[in-house]
């Protein structure tokens, strides 16, 4: 068989396997399930967030893998009957439920409540939060419109020792 003939799955795999040594950008892969998560905490709250930023090099936790798209990401798992508390992002947010139920969640004045499968949008600078009532571990990835993000919480976090995080 030869090129021409080849199956477009089979083209494709071609074109990435030479384009791989070839200098150019290559295909960028993490897993979620390999990722260091940082606990994050607030003392008298019920915030307890296990999150990576696993493309940023100013959180403590990350792949070192560099985005050049000028976005980053967050990746975040709640245990049930725990949250993530009340902050403010710098950029627009889509947040990706992977895995969960009866997960509260909250942006300005408006609230609901999402599954996996769900995907929402919380505008930039606007409180929210999210807190796992379901039985089962939440597992969030959320998406930033810039490659910097400044989140600021309503009290100090834990173990960064501060109310501002960036990544």
């Amino acid at each position: 068989m030869s090129e021409h003939d080849a199956t477009p799955s089979e083209s494709g795999a071609r074109q990435r396997e030479s384009s791989e040594g070839a200098g150019e950008t290559a295909l960028k892969k993490t897993r979620l399930d390999d990722l260091d998560l940082v606990e994050i905490t607030q003392s008298d709250t019920d915030m307890e967030v296990n999150a990576s930023f696993p493309f940023s090099a100013e959180f403590p936790a990350s792949t070192g893998i560099d985005l050049e798209g000028g976005h980053t990401v967050v990746y975040f798992e709640l245990e049930p009957g725990k949250e993530l508390g009340t902050h403010e992002d710098s950029p627009e947010e889509i947040i990706v439920c992977l895995v969960g139920e009866r997960i509260e969640a909250w942006a300005g004045d408006s609230n609901g409540v999402i599954e996996a499968g769900d995907m929402v949008v919380i505008p930039p600078m606007a409180p929210h939060g999210f807190r796992n009532t379901g039985d089962v571990t939440a597992r969030c990835l959320g998406f930033f419109s810039d490659s910097t993000v400044v989140g600021e919480f309503e009290q100090e976090v834990e173990p960064l020792g501060t109310r501002v995080v960036k990544a």
